[in-house]
């Protein structure tokens, strides 16, 4: 398989990728962001995520979401599938869980005082994987080599990923022509900056997305039937799982706070 590691590629997917696909660096990147003031009165949600067989699952991500300060608050679960989201400001909460392959109802209306705590359980069901719940690396990895593959990633992905914009999208030749030339209108100074956006490098990009998330897409219905789907899937070290009493921040970037909390050792 074509290697991308240096490249213009790579680069997109440092900035645009979600936290979440790439978690081995989570902690590096909460430590190195600004750290956020903890309440003196801070309330907390606690609880356990179980797999789909039953067993305690590890390493999934909690999501406490606040409506009305826009913060979301993630953790992940440890060894036991335990997890605590603590230091969080009363108000009204949205708690879900997310774990490929995976799915659960999130629990909403969950009003939370200054000082108070909540507990909550998860029991996720199977669910298939999908092409868009990838992150760009897999996406980079598994995607099939075709004209305009490296053109898309290369002028594309550094303002979004190609998940909720391109892979649940179906449409033909020419919707995906009409797609590429709103962005590449909306984006046009962006593009400017970087040597522009020629017409064969739009047809470049059409060709491809017709190819892949097109109305005869050559791709298989999961990811995960591919051979090489294993070997893209993050491995989480235990060190990422951290102890409550070994860390304790929340980074604030745009709105949203992303906090390796309190999971249990």
């Amino acid at each position: 398989m074509r290697s991308f590691a240096m490249n213009d590629a790579a680069r997109a997917i440092v900035r645009a990728g979600w936290v979440a696909s790439i978690a081995a660096s989570l902690v590096s990147f909460i430590v190195a962001a600004v750290i956020a003031p903890v309440p003196a009165d801070a309330a907390s949600i606690s609880g356990t995520v179980t797999g789909p067989d039953g067993a305690p699952l590890r390493a999934a991500f909690v999501q406490a979401r606040h409506g009305k300060l826009k913060m979301t608050v993630s953790v992940l679960t440890d060894k036991a599938g335990r997890y605590v989201v603590e230091n969080l400001p009363a108000g009204d909460y949205r708690l879900s869980v997310r774990a490929l392959g995976t799915r659960s109802e999130p629990k909403s209306g969950i009003t939370l005082a200054a000082d108070g705590t909540a507990a909550y359980d998860f029991a996720l069901q199977s669910a298939p994987v999908r092409w868009s719940d990838l992150t760009i690396l897999q996406g980079l990895q598994l995607l099939p080599e075709a004209r305009g593959k490296q053109t898309l990633f290369d002028n594309c992905l550094s303002c979004h990923g190609f998940q909720s914009k391109m892979a649940a999208v179906t449409t033909d030749e020419d919707g995906w022509r009409t797609r590429v030339e709103f962005m590449r209108e909306a984006m046009r100074s962006s593009l400017a900056d970087r040597a522009g956006f020629s017409d064969a490098q739009a047809d470049e990009v059409v060709s491809y997305l017709t190819h892949v998330f097109g109305e005869a897409s050559v791709l298989p219905k999961s990811p995960t039937e591919l051979a090489a789907y294993a070997d893209t899937t993050a491995k989480i070290a235990d060190g990422v799982l951290l102890n409550a009493d070994s860390l304790d921040v929340s980074a604030v970037k745009s709105g949203l706070t992303v906090g390796v909390g309190s999971v249990m050792s």
